[in-house]
C-alpha cells in the first residue's frame, strides 16, 4: 500500500490535475465507481486503477474491483488520507482510473456518409464543454472537434461533466482552423454556425447530409475566422428578456433539431 506523496505514481496523478501535466504524460484521470466502470465498458485505455480500502465496503465497489482484476488492469492501493489528497472532489468515491488519451485526427472520424459533428470554438467553461460532449454523444454525433482556445477536454471538471461520454465520443483537438475547414469542405461537410447575428431561425435550417454545427465562446460567440468559413449561420430566437442562452443548452437544441430531421 502506498502512503507517501513522494511515490512516482502519486506524483504523476498530482500532475494530471494540470493541463501541462496531462499534455506531457498523454494521460488523464476519472474518479468514482460509476465513471471508472463506464471507462471499462467503453474500452478506454486504462493504465492503472488507484483505490483505497473503503472501496470494498461498497457492493458496487467490490464488483468494480473484480471487473478491474478480470480485465488484467493494474490496481494500486493507497492509504485513505493519501487518496483524499490526490482527488479532485470534496467527497471522493474511493477509486480512480488513470487513462491514456486517444489521439484522434480528423481523417479518423470522417465517414463517407451522413457525417454529423459538433465544432467547439473557444468554450471556456469545463462544465459547458462536458455537457456539450455528453449531449453530442446522446444525439449520435460522430465526433466533437475542439478549436484552439477551447478548454482542455480532459480537465477533471470536463470529464465529470461528460458523465462517461468522453470515453465513447471521439474528441479531435485541432489548432489549424483554416486546414480543418478546407478538409471538411473537400469532403462535402456543410458548416452551420450558431450566431446571434444571424437572421435565420434554427428551425429553417436543413440539417440533413454531412453537417458540422459550430458553437462559439460563451461571451463572444464564434470567432471572426470561423465566421469566414461558415456556409450557414442560424439563431435561436429569444422572445423573452434573457440576455443570452447557455452555450451547452443552445448546442443541445440545435443537435436535437438536427436529429429530428435526420430521423424523419
Amino acid at each position: 500500500m502506498i502512503t507517501s506523496r513522494e511515490n512516482a505514481l502519486i506524483k504523476k496523478i498530482v500532475k494530471l490535475h494540470t493541463a501541462a501535466g496531462r499534455k506531457k504524460s498523454g494521460q488523464y484521470f476519472t474518479e468514482g465507481i460509476r465513471s471508472v466502470g463506464q471507462a471499462l465498458e467503453a474500452g478506454a485505455d486504462i493504465a492503472e486503477a488507484v483505490y483505497c480500502a473503503k472501496v470494498y465496503q461498497l457492493p458496487a465497489g467490490r464488483q468494480l474491483m473484480d471487473r478491474i482484476a478480470w480485465a488484467g488492469i493494474k490496481a494500486v492501493e493507497v492509504s485513505e488520507s493519501l487518496y483524499r489528497s490526490i482527488t479532485d472532489t470534496e467527497n471522493p468515491q474511493p477509486v480512480m482510473a488513470v487513462i491514456d488519451m486517444k489521439d484522434y485526427r480528423l481523417d479518423d472520424i470522417l465517414p463517407t456518409n451522413g457525417f454529423f459533428a459538433v465544432i467547439v470554438d473557444g468554450i471556456q467553461d469545463p462544465g459547458n464543454l462536458g455537457t456539450i460532449i455528453r449531449t453530442a454523444h446522446a444525439a449520435g454525433v460522430h465526433a466533437v472537434v475542439l478549436l484552439k482556445g477551447t478548454v482542455d477536454p480532459y480537465n477533471p471538471k470536463t470529464v465529470r461533466g461528460t458523465m462517461g461520454s468522453i470515453f465513447s465520443v471521439p474528441v479531435v483537438q485541432e489548432s489549424d482552423t483554416r486546414r480543418l475547414f478546407a478538409r471538411l469542405r473537400e469532403t462535402g461537410v456543410k458548416l452551420i454556425a450558431a450566431s446571434p447575428e444571424s437572421r435565420t431561425p434554427y428551425w429553417d435550417i436543413n440539417y440533413r447530409g454531412k453537417i458540422a454545427i459550430i458553437i462559439g465562446n460563451e461571451a463572444n460567440g464564434i470567432s471572426d475566422q470561423v465566421k469566414e468559413h461558415s456556409e450557414l449561420s442560424t439563431v435561436l430566437p429569444m422572445p423573452g428578456r434573457a440576455e443570452s442562452l447557455n452555450a451547452a443548452v443552445a448546442c443541445g437544441i440545435l443537435l436535437y433539431k438536427a436529429l429530428e430531421q435526420r430521423l424523419t
